[in-house]
């Protein structure tokens, strides 16, 4: 009790989502008369992990590709495939939100990156702002799904499961949800009657495949080694850093040796925010195991209601609300220890529960308050953001039905790894 009232106590008031998790686990372990020590180990061994250097390393890459032009070659390559037919250019966005979001890992990183190139352009031909910023947040929220997600990596460490095994699995859910988003667009702008670009010929194409072949190299270099067994993920964001260095300094030259220490400080500033909600989390969820908080939630949640379905339904509900007041990554930290037991003991694969949980969180990047997506396409297109939260409804209804599917059809999710 005394953990739950203190973490509520501070996430009411404002306090950062990390010292929330620390003060509440410290709080309830005081309480309990259990040595200090034990918070110091279990931060420690929070973050002593192998797999978790790939978190700052796809951080430092991502950031790198961004500066480096990366985002913009991949649109100008998007839109001379798809320009030409009705819906082009939101169909560009999301094709390209899709290719940023397996250079970046991160969703306001895949809205910063092609919305603030795609978001003027769509508004500048006629289309409506509210559904512009809509369908950019909802793209963007593929960050945290397709691999590499650097979600994805926080929830294989704490459930124990293969980060590998885990982005294989997300592969084809992440590609179905971005399908989705390109058929509600192509019908949108069909009823809108937008009209299309000019058929581009066949050297225009050429020459912004060119332009562009290094950036969708990248993603086939790293995910490619990952599947193939070349490399585990670490070692994959290891050589992003090389690749993404060598193109951006080399081959796009838009940036230069000057502006590394100035990106690496910025990646270093996110890493430690996301690490430190790791170490904190570690101690959290050691004190829910130590108490048998898990155990005792399973027993409840089995006894009032033994149906499958509806127990996925009540964890989705569960899920949907944590995703809408606090960050996805400190959520999966969080509750996949209480709700890992309980979809287990109905037979539902870790890895299918892991990819649940992510696409069901990506949803908070579309809800207030702390929709990050939601204020990065406020800033870019200079829209209040109440306008910005009513141009994500459509998008979000259509998310909530991706995520039916992919819970209630979990050969989309495992095919790849059985």
């Amino acid at each position: 009790m005394i953990l739950i009232a203190v973490f509520l106590i501070l996430l009411i008031l404002g306090v950062p989502i990390g010292i929330t998790i620390g003060l509440s686990s410290m709080s309830a372990i005081i309480s309990s008369g259990i040595g200090l020590d034990v918070i110091v180990q279990k931060i420690y061994s929070g973050v002593n992990s192998f797999s978790l250097m790939a978190i700052p390393f796809f951080i430092f890459a991502g950031d790198i590709m961004l500066e480096g032009g990366a985002s913009k070659r991949l649109i100008a390559f998007a839109n001379k495939i798809f320009g030409c037919i009705t819906g082009g250019l939101p169909i560009t966005a999301v094709v390209s939100s899709m290719f940023f979001a397996a250079l970046s890992g991160s969703s306001p990183a895949t809205v910063a990156g092609v919305g603030g190139v795609m978001i003027p352009n769509l508004i500048d031909n006629g289309y409506d702002k509210k559904f512009t910023v809509g369908l950019l947040c909802a793209a963007g929220s593929l960050g945290i799904i397709i691999p590499p997600s650097i979600t994805m990596m926080s929830y294989g460490v704490v459930s124990e499961q293969s980060i590998s095994t885990l982005f294989i699995a997300a592969v084809i859910p992440g590609i179905f949800i971005g399908l989705t988003l390109i058929a509600f667009s192509y019908i949108y702008s069909k009823i809108k009657k937008h009209p299309r670009a000019d058929v581009p010929c066949l050297s225009e194409v050429w020459g912004t495949f060119k332009e562009a072949f290094f950036s969708i190299l990248m993603p086939v270099i790293i995910l490619g080694g990952i599947y193939l067994g070349i490399a585990t993920p670490t070692e994959a964001a290891a050589v992003s850093i090389v690749y993404s260095l060598i193109i951006s300094l080399f081959v796009y030259k838009e940036i230069g040796f000057n502006d590394i220490l100035r990106i690496a400080k910025k990646s270093v500033v996110t890493s430690a925010m996301i690490m430190f909600v790791i170490a904190n989390s570690e101690v959290f969820s050691w004190y829910l195991t130590f108490q048998q908080v898990p155990q005792k939630v399973a027993e409840v949640v089995l006894g009032f209601q033994s149906s499958p379905v509806v127990i996925m339904l009540l964890i989705n509900l569960i899920l949907l609300f944590v995703g809408m007041v606090m960050d996805s990554s400190a959520a999966v930290l969080i509750l996949t220890p209480l709700f890992l037991p309980i979809v287990t003991s109905i037979g539902v694969s870790p890895i299918h529960f892991g990819v649940i949980m992510i696409v069901n969180l990506s949803m908070g990047m579309l809800t207030p308050p702390f929709g990050l997506n939601l204020f990065v396409a406020s800033g870019i297109s200079n829209m209040p953001l109440r306008d910005v939260v009513r141009g994500t409804f459509p998008f979000i209804a259509i998310l909530l039905v991706n995520l039916l599917i992919i819970t209630f059809v979990p050969a989309l999710t495992m095919f790849a790894v059985s």
